[in-house]
Order: structure tokens, then C-alpha cells, then sequence
């Protein structure tokens, strides 16, 4: 009799801590699928970049402030400060290679239409590459140079990249003067090869502050420009279908 009681206080132990070990699991499956909700059920708008769509959802600012910006360093010098491979001497920036060679980018700073200046932004080592801010007479761009061998490719601003490390993709706004696009770029990352997947030129808004809150997911400010001038920001979680 007491060998069956055990055996049954057994059991129920196993099952309580069985259910407690699902409920945990999971509560962390949920906290890691976890996206602002939506305030509409169907999409507010789509984004097609390539073979890729992106519904839109119009989210809460107080919910798009749950999933901050990681904090970079605002000023080139902090930047050097922290890479040993990328050096400034007057208006050269001079990348050491792992291939042993060395990539210059150098300013042209002449008064007129073939000015450039290149501001180092930082590494990405998850893709290889460095990268540039691009100042040009009119306009900007980024540049990332691959760290193997110096090849370099210029996109219309700085990368976020998935969590997976599988895309890559870029916002620009430019509401007012056109001299940049508005809209978004997106490439795939197989290794050392980025390759771009599609853009899209956006009419009715522009995008500000985005980055990747999951491998499907992305957050943006969803900026507009009335006809007075006045600037309004909302902000749209964007869902990789």
C-alpha cells in the first residue's frame, strides 16, 4: 500500500512540474514571438520589395517604445576609437584588409558638384563589412566595404540587419527636397554575398527610425508631411510574409 502511494505522489509530482516546465516554455515562446499588437486586424498598407511582401500595421507609440534602438556612438572619433583597422589621416580614411591590402576613401572637398566626404560609421562584423555616411554635393548614401577584400557596395542608408543575419534592409527619407530616395531597399545575406532583393519608392510617407524586432518583423516611424509643412509621426510594425 505504501509503494503505491508513493508511486502515485510520484506521478503527480512528475505532472505538476511537466505543466509548469510547458507553461514556462511556453511564456518564453511568447515573450520571444512577442510583436506590438496591431491596432486594425487587417493591414493598413504593403511594401513590396522583390519577391517580398511587408504588410503594414498601424501600432501605439507606447508600444513601438518597448523595443528601443540599441544606442550607437555619435561622433566619428568615438567610432575609431574602438577599430584598429580603419584609421583618419586629414581627409582620408585608410580600411586594413584581411587580404593584407588597404582601401582608402578619400574627400574630394571641392566646391561644387563631384564633392564627396565620407564619415566612418562603424563595423558590421556579422556581415563583414565597414561602413560609411556618403556626402555628396546634393544628397547621401552609405557605403559597406567588405572587410575580405575591399569590394564596396553604396546603399541609400545604413544597414539593419535580422537577428538571422539573413536580410538586410535599408530606410531613407526624403519627403521634401528629393535629393535622396524615399522608400526602402532590401538585400539577402548567404555568407560573404549580399544580394539585393528589391526597393520600393514610397509616395505618401517616409520612414525614420527602424530596425528588426524579430526575423519577420520591423518596426518604422511612419512620417508624413502635410501641405503647410507640418511633420506627424506614427509608427507601423512591417511583417515579412
Amino acid at each position: 500500500m505504501m509503494n503505491k502511494l508513493w508511486l502515485l505522489l510520484c506521478a503527480c509530482s512528475i505532472m505538476i512540474l511537466s505543466c509548469k516546465n510547458k507553461t514556462a516554455d511556453n511564456n518564453n515562446t511568447a515573450a520571444k514571438d512577442s510583436t506590438p499588437p496591431a491596432i486594425n486586424k487587417t493591414p493598413d498598407d504593403t511594401v513590396q520589395l522583390g519577391n517580398k511582401t511587408f504588410f503594414v500595421y498601424f501600432i501605439e507609440k507606447a508600444d513601438f517604445d518597448k523595443f528601443p534602438l540599441a544606442p550607437t556612438d555619435s561622433s566619428e572619433a568615438d567610432v575609431l576609437a574602438k577599430d584598429s583597422l580603419v584609421k583618419r589621416e586629414g581627409n582620408k580614411l585608410t580600411i586594413q584588409l584581411e587580404n593584407g591590402k588597404q582601401r582608402i576613401m578619400a574627400n574630394n572637398n571641392n566646391d561644387g558638384e563631384d564633392y564627396i566626404g565620407y564619415t566612418y560609421a562603424g563595423s558590421y562584423p556579422s556581415i563583414k563589412r565597414k561602413g560609411f555616411f556618403v556626402t555628396y554635393y546634393e544628397g547621401s548614401a552609405f557605403e559597406l566595404v567588405n572587410i575580405l577584400n575591399g569590394d564596396s557596395m553604396v546603399t541609400w542608408s545604413a544597414p539593419a540587419i535580422s537577428p538571422d543575419k539573413k536580410y538586410i534592409i535599408t530606410a531613407s527619407m526624403d519627403l521634401v527636397a528629393a535629393f535622396d530616395p524615399n522608400g526602402f531597399q532590401l538585400f539577402s545575406v548567404n555568407g560573404n554575398e549580399i544580394k539585393a532583393v528589391g526597393e520600393a519608392s514610397l509616395d505618401d510617407w517616409g520612414p525614420g527610425m527602424v530596425h528588426w524586432i524579430n526575423n519577420k518583423t520591423i518596426l518604422s516611424e511612419y512620417i508624413t508631411i502635410d501641405e503647410e509643412g507640418n511633420t506627424q509621426i506614427r509608427y507601423v510594425k512591417m511583417v515579412m510574409q
